[in-house]
């Protein structure tokens, strides 16, 4: 029997459930369909915003909780931003980090 858990070091979250104003330091919510395990503080993870099916890279975060509810096939928790990349950091990660495909340019 296969296990349905996927194992990720993004946490991804589509642009509709973030603040228009991410901070450096400030703790956040999420909720995500389907089982994931994150990494746990204090190891990063990547934090991406997806606009329209792009990846648009942030920066870091650390994961400080995370609960699965397998009834619902949710993953929800919280998080801390660590680290905000620059402007032009995010230009050069959103050209060769994302899958192919989901390259977030300006």
């Amino acid at each position: 029997m296969g296990s349905i858990l996927e194992f990720n070091d993004t946490l991804k979250i589509g642009s509709e459930f973030l603040p228009k104003e991410i901070e450096e330091g400030k703790e956040y919510s999420f909720k995500l369909k389907d089982r994931r395990i994150f990494h746990l503080h204090p190891v990063r993870v990547f934090l991406v915003e997806e606009k329209d099916g792009k990846w648009n890279y942030i920066g870091h975060a650390q994961i400080i909780e995370q609960t699965i509810d397998a009834l619902n096939n949710t993953t929800s928790g919280r998080f801390i931003v660590s680290k905000l990349y620059s402007k032009e950091y995010v230009e050069i990660v959103n050209r060769n980090e994302p899958p192919t495909g989901k390259e977030y340019v300006k």
